[in-house]
């Protein structure tokens, strides 16, 4: 007679298998949440920068001039005025000011910098809405977003040569038999209307005019952190075991975190030119699309690869008499990465 015991213990030695093969089919079998991560490298091309020259020519005119003027004021029957300027104290020497101005000197134009392609990474997280059948396939709809961050640099110099006019006049702070006036802190600015301190309209010496011949250089650099904002949607598609095709497209904006250096030198002028640093930071909105094939690896983990395009736009500051675009209109990727469903 077999023992009840022993077909007792068999019994539940069976039940733990079964248990727990349905708990690893389960598990392997167990729908996805619809909730997906995706992250990868990225490269980037087309983006371009381009260097101008952003000088305003000064104006023509008596007692004009590059760093300051004297010009009539309200009262423009009077030998005196309170309408006139300067912007460095290197021009005051004693009781006098010192304007020039330069015209017709060589000065380096429009540049345009070429940007290599540029690597990055992309970030991207989505949750499935719904599904539905195109012919005998299931097309799966849903929501993303994400973040993208790149780095470019672009640099371009040139020099120029040439002739052209250096023209000087000198001003006195005495009106008259009146006591020397002091001079308002630099940068100054009058007004035609006044009131100011006056000082005599005519200069006591000048203005001359000599030719000069020289030569300026430029070496412009710019750097910028490209960081990318992405809210759109997506839709997937099987093409074969394993293989998923994917398209998606939506909002896109760019924030340069820029920054342009500046150096340039003119013969003709040592004190002109120099060395500045700019710096830009604005959001450029736009637009992406975006094709890639997707392999599971597993029912959760997949690799893909894909090519976007973003456009956006352009992105233009300067100062010190120089400006830069960086277009942004036609952006071409190639992304590289790792797929997560939850």
């Amino acid at each position: 007679m077999s023992n009840p015991l022993f077909h007792l213990r068999g019994a539940a030695y069976v039940g733990l298998a079964v248990a727990s093969i349905a708990a690893v089919h389960g598990e392997e079998m167990a729908p996805e949440s619809g909730i997906w991560l995706r992250g990868g490298g990225v490269l980037r091309s087309g983006i371009g920068v381009d260097f101008r020259n952003s000088t305003v020519p000064t104006p023509v005119g008596a007692g004009i001039f590059q760093n300051g003027y004297v010009l009539p004021s309200v009262s423009t029957n009077s030998p005196y005025t309170w309408n006139w300027g300067y912007q460095k104290s290197s021009q005051i020497v004693e009781d006098t000011l010192n304007l020039e101005r330069w015209d017709k000197v060589p000065r380096v134009g429009d540049l345009s910098g070429k940007v290599g392609t540029a690597f990055g990474g992309d970030l991207r997280a989505g949750i499935e809405v719904t599904r539905f059948m195109v012919g005998k396939r299931e097309v799966k709809f849903g929501l993303e977003g994400g973040y993208g961050y790149s780095t470019i640099s672009a640099r371009a110099g040139g020099s120029a040569a040439g002739t052209g006019t250096h023209t000087t006049a000198t001003y006195s702070f005495q009106p008259g038999d009146e006591q020397t006036i002091i001079p308002p802190l630099h940068p100054y600015s009058g007004t035609f209307a006044g009131p100011g301190p006056l000082i005599p309209l005519a200069p006591i010496s000048g203005p001359t005019t000599t030719p000069v011949t020289g030569t300026s250089t430029l070496d412009m650099r710019l750097n910028a952190h490209l960081h990318i904002l992405k809210a759109g949607v997506y839709f997937e598609v099987p093409v074969a075991r394993r293989l998923t095709a994917g398209v998606s497209f939506g909002y896109c904006s760019v924030l340069p975190d820029a920054q342009l250096t500046i150096d340039e030198s003119f013969s003709y002028d040592p004190s002109a030119g120099g060395h500045h640093l700019v710096r830009r930071s604005d959001w450029r909105p736009g637009g992406y699309f975006e094709l890639r094939a997707q392999y599971d690896i597993t029912k959760r983990l997949g690799v893909y690869v894909g090519g976007q395009y973003e456009f956006n736009q352009n992105s233009t500051f300067g100062g010190f008499g120089r400006e830069a675009t960086l277009k942004l209109g036609g952006v071409y990727g190639g992304t590289l990465g790792l797929r997560w469903g939850f």
